[in-house]
């Protein structure tokens, strides 16, 4: 998984970057809230330098979903 994106969701969520897994989800996530949902849309605007529209952020209720975002954005992602 992309070494930048599992920084920026450790540090947003609070997480270990061991725990971040492309099946992570909002359910499993204390406080993923939605002030930590604009969080981290402004963190990956910033990092990946994209602009995310709203049925984007509706689209990230897990890391899969992140991933495929970014991907939809046109952001490089490591595997």
């Amino acid at each position: 998984m992309d070494k930048k994106l599992t920084t920026i969701l450790a540090d947003v969520f609070g997480l270990r970057e061991s725990e971040i897994h492309p099946d992570l989800n909002k359910e499993y996530v204390d406080n993923w809230d939605s002030l930590k949902q604009m969080d981290l849309v402004l963190s990956l605007e910033r990092e990946y330098d994209i602009a995310l529209e709203i049925p984007d952020i509706l689209k990230m209720a897990s890391v899969s979903g992140i991933i495929e975002v970014l991907k939809e954005k046109g952001a490089t992602l490591e595997d």
